[in-house]
C-alpha cells in the first residue's frame, strides 16, 4: 500500500505520535491544523508542512477515534484506538478529565494546542496557529474540585499578561460548562 492509499500512518515514539510520510503529514495537518511539523515553526497552510509531523497523544487519539489515523508501535505492530487511549491515560495524568473537553472544542471547530507553558491545559484558536495568536487559555476542572482563589487570580493574571481571555471548563462527567473571564479595568 502506498502512502496515498488508506489512512495516514503514525508511529508511537515515547509520548508522541510521529507521522513520517510527506503526504500523510500534509493530510493530517490539513484536517484541522493537527500536530507540529518539526521543520516549520507555525505553518499557515498544509503546503508548508514537511515531515516529520509530531502529534500529541490527545491529538492522535482523537484522529484515531475519528478514523483519520492509524498508529503503530515502534516495532511495527498496529495500535488500536483503545490501546492508544490507554497509553495516553498512562502518560497524561488528567487525560480522562481533559479529553472530553478536547473532543467538544474540536467538534466546535476550534484548533487546540497545549498551554502547559502558561499553566493552563489548552490554548484555543478560532483560525490556527500562525494565522492568529490564541485568543483563549483554557483550564479544565472537575465539578467536585475546589479552587483556591489565588489560583484563579493567578490563571487570570497569566492569561491577561499574554493577552488572552481565560476560560474555565467545568466537567460534570460527560457534560461541561464554560466560564469566560475577561480582565476589566475600572
Amino acid at each position: 500500500m502506498t502512502e496515498q492509499q488508506g489512512k495516514p500512518k503514525g508511529v508511537l515514539i515515547g509520548s508522541k505520535v510521529v507521522v513520517f510520510g510527506r503526504d500523510d503529514a500534509k493530510r493530517v495537518f490539513s484536517l484541522g491544523f493537527f500536530g507540529k511539523p518539526l521543520s516549520v515553526r507555525k505553518p499557515k497552510s498544509p503546503e508548508e508542512v514537511e515531515p516529520p509531523l509530531e502529534l500529541s497523544l490527545i491529538e492522535a487519539t482523537y484522529l484515531c477515534e475519528n478514523g483519520e489515523l492509524e498508529v503503530s508501535s515502534p516495532d511495527g505492530g498496529e495500535l488500536n484506538c483503545e490501546n492508544l487511549k490507554k497509553i495516553a491515560t498512562e502518560h497524561i495524568r488528567e487525560f480522562g478529565l481533559i479529553y472530553p473537553v478536547y473532543i467538544r472544542l474540536r467538534k466546535a471547530g476550534l484548533v487546540i494546542r497545549s498551554a502547559l507553558k502558561y499553566g493552563a491545559d489548552f490554548a484555543l484558536y478560532r483560525e490556527a496557529p500562525g494565522k492568529e495568536h490564541a485568543p483563549y487559555l483554557l483550564k479544565v476542572l472537575e465539578s467536585t474540585q475546589s479552587v483556591d482563589p489565588g489560583d484563579l487570580v493567578g490563571w487570570g493574571r497569566v492569561a491577561h499578561s499574554v493577552r488572552k481571555d481565560l476560560i474555565i471548563a467545568i466537567s460534570y462527567g460527560s457534560r461541561q460548562s464554560f466560564i469566560v473571564f475577561k480582565w476589566l479595568r475600572p
